[in-house]
């Protein structure tokens, strides 16, 4: 009996501990938080609706720098999708289920090992030159006892902490490239591009096969241009991008030497582009990465509400066979933009 008595009064108290814990737990992890972005709203929405880029910003993708992140198929819009493997933050999935342009973006959440998925839902609400963002977590309720686990392991502030570290990273974020006109490293210029000419060789190419493309055809190009005795633009060879099918991994392009002014030369095509409106990067490394300059004006375009014209240009201003370091080699990377 006196054994009973040291165990189980204990253990009635501690049941009764537990049971006050569930009473004053938390019934689900539903929170909301919010915070006040000093950009336009569609910049701040492109952000959270590429769910590739939360990388850049969500304070649980930065916390594990050993977080394993895979996209099995889209990123941006509605069905796009992250898995990602975690020692410490656990496993699990997040896709987007509504996204309405520079309003609003829901996401499912699900936790291996969890039962009922969670959602994650955005407002974006346009405060004078600024925006308000707002950021809510839905769940389901939990069962009774499960209240007093989710007090005593303080889930409900760890999810506030988090939403706000990942405000505060986005925030960071979308305002340095608003004001420093910075994507992803890369600095974006708005020029004006003066008129150019070229002589080219245009075809459909194999994405894996441009640089053997080029390798036959600049210098075909360069010896027709000498043969003729034109001068030539700075002699920078360039490729002109007039589409690209990422389905079939090909592209609509040209290899094209600059010339000072519009010719014809035998066995070789022409183009004049007229002087207009542009954006510009200064791409420094190996050409087999120039898609990292492509991504970062094609975003800036998308902030700004602009279209690009065709072609877009690179233009190859470093010799490899002279600067042996592909670190050093720079590329111009210019899209026109559309009237």
């Amino acid at each position: 009996m006196k054994i009973l008595k040291y165990v189980g009064i204990p253990l009635i108290l501690l049941i009764g501990i537990y049971c006050l814990l569930c009473v004053l737990g938390p019934k689900n992890l539903n929170v909301e938080r919010s915070t006040v972005i000093d950009a336009p709203k569609t910049a701040i929405f492109n952000l959270v609706n590429n769910i590739e880029k939360w990388e850049k910003w969500s304070s649980w993708n930065l916390r594990d720098s050993a977080m394993i992140i895979t996209y099995p198929g889209k990123t941006v819009g509605v069905g796009g999708k992250s898995e990602w493997v975690s020692a410490t933050e656990g496993n699990g999935t997040q896709e987007i289920v509504e996204s309405i342009p520079g309003e609003r973006l829901k996401t499912k959440l699900i936790f291996e090992g969890f039962g009922d998925p969670s959602y994650g839902v955005f407002n974006f609400k346009e405060e004078g030159n600024k925006t308000k963002v707002s950021w809510a977590m839905e769940t389901s309720d939990f069962s009774f006892l499960m209240r007093g686990a989710m007090l005593i392991m303080g889930m409900k502030g760890s999810i506030k902490s988090n939403y706000d570290e990942s405000l505060s990273n986005l925030k960071t974020l979308v305002e340095t490239r608003i004001r420093d006109k910075v994507y992803d490293g890369y600095k974006i210029k708005d020029i004006r591009l003066p008129e150019k000419h070229y002589i080219f060789s245009r075809q459909v190419v194999e994405m894996a096969n441009i640089q053997q493309f080029y390798a036959r055809n600049l210098g075909a190009l360069f010896s027709k241009v000498q043969a003729a005795g034109v001068d030539m633009d700075g002699g920078m060879p360039s490729g002109l991008f007039y589409s690209f099918n990422e389905k079939n991994q090909t592209a609509d392009m040209a290899a094209a030497i600059p010339t000072k002014e519009s010719l014809i030369i035998p066995d070789a095509s022409s183009v004049s582009l007229p002087a207009k409106r542009a954006i510009q990067v200064d791409y420094y490394g190996d050409y087999m990465n120039t898609s990292l300059a492509h991504d970062a004006i094609e975003a800036y375009l998308k902030d700004n509400g602009l279209f690009n014209d065709t072609p877009i240009i690179e233009e190859y201003i470093t010799d490899p066979t002279v600067i042996k370091d592909s670190d050093k080699w720079l590329t111009k990377v210019t899209y026109y933009v559309s009237d």
